[in-house]
């Protein structure tokens, strides 16, 4: 019984931290830093949405790995539709590349765009 509470104290002493921690300047900076990291790259995902949409070739990995970032640091810093965006994106990708889903490059396009459109909106 100690311990369990001595675990709960523990989880809301770090609950309290990390609630300091996004709420103050210096998170507020790194977020915007960050945003700034995510248009720049944008532009790959922005190159892969357009040869997809025209049939030219994409390395699917490559794009996972990209949407895959997103979707991760998306979350932590308190981008959720980002994250969210980037997540579905990546499940399409993983079951294209895995060979459990055909590859339709019309709806991955329309996935990676879905990222893209979080990411302008995270930026206004």
């Amino acid at each position: 019984m100690k311990n369990g509470a001595r675990r709960v104290r523990n989880v809301t002493w770090k609950g309290a931290v990390l609630t300091q921690m996004f709420d103050s300047a210096d998170f507020a900076a790194l977020r915007e830093e960050y945003l700034q990291g995510v248009v720049e790259r944008s532009g790959r995902l922005r190159e892969a949405v357009a040869a997809l949409r025209q049939g030219s070739p994409v390395d699917l990995k490559q794009l996972r790995q990209e949407v895959h970032k997103l979707r991760g640091s998306g979350g932590f810093y308190g981008f959720k539709a980002l994250s969210a965006a980037a997540a579905r994106a990546e499940d399409a990708l993983l079951m294209v590349i895995d060979g459990e889903q055909d590859r339709d490059d019309a709806a991955l396009a329309d996935l990676v765009d879905q990222v893209l459109e979080e990411i302008d909106a995270a930026t206004r």
